[in-house]
């Protein structure tokens, strides 16, 4: 079983990798390896694009340019994940969290969904991107979750049955979110049973003595 690199520098490329190659690299690409993590010519670092799998090359520092001349594959190419992240968009500062957390936990997907109480409309999909290849070339994984463009909960249908137009209880853990994890009671799963007549009011319940 292939074995997790985390102290060589890995780096993820939209071209094709493949051995004996040279792949010429963009001016942040260049920066980030040079004047960021300030390796020398002839250091090794890890390559990947979500197809070829990862591979190791040798940077190249030439007087108008910075290249990785590739040289083996290190880890075949695995298949993307079934796990699907819907969530409400937050602010920038807790989304990208959210990105980099949903990507370390192997997401195929993320998609924002504006509900009622949404706080903020705007979803700026290019830096989700930034975010999520900045977290797979740090914690190692090979794939690239899709990022979906923001649907609105009315109109999201997920799965025949779980998410409809008209179909949904607002009641909280109700409705959707139940039938989503398989509930008709209106609970979610590890919720305990309800009690008719057992509400709390003002720290009582009713009907107590």
């Amino acid at each position: 079983m292939p074995r997790y690199d985390f102290r060589t520098p890995r780096l993820f490329l939209e071209q094709p990798i493949e051995a004996s190659r040279s792949l010429e690299l963009s001016r942040a690409q260049a920066n980030y390896l040079v004047n960021v993590l300030r390796l020398a010519d002839g250091e090794p670092v890890l390559l990947f694009n979500g197809r070829d799998g990862e591979w190791r090359a040798n940077l190249r520092c030439g007087r108008r340019a910075v290249a990785l001349e590739v040289l083996e594959q290190t880890r075949p190419q695995t298949a993307a994940g079934d796990l699907e992240y819907l969530f409400a968009p937050l602010k920038h500062a807790r989304l990208d969290y959210m990105v980099q957390k949903a990507v370390e936990i192997g997401a195929s997907r993320l998609v924002p969904v504006l509900t009622r109480h949404t706080q903020t409309r705007r979803v700026n999909l290019e830096r989700m991107r930034a975010n999520a290849i900045e977290a797979a070339e740090q914690c190692g994984i090979l794939n690239l979750p899709q990022i979906g463009a923001p649907v609105a909960l009315d109109e999201f249908d997920a799965a025949p049955g779980v998410l409809r137009r008209g179909r949904r209880d607002r009641r909280p853990g109700g409705g959707a979110r139940a039938r989503a994890l398989g509930r008709t009671d209106g609970r979610v799963a590890g919720e305990p049973p309800r009690r008719p007549g057992r509400r709390l009011c003002r720290g009582r319940a009713q009907g107590a003595p």
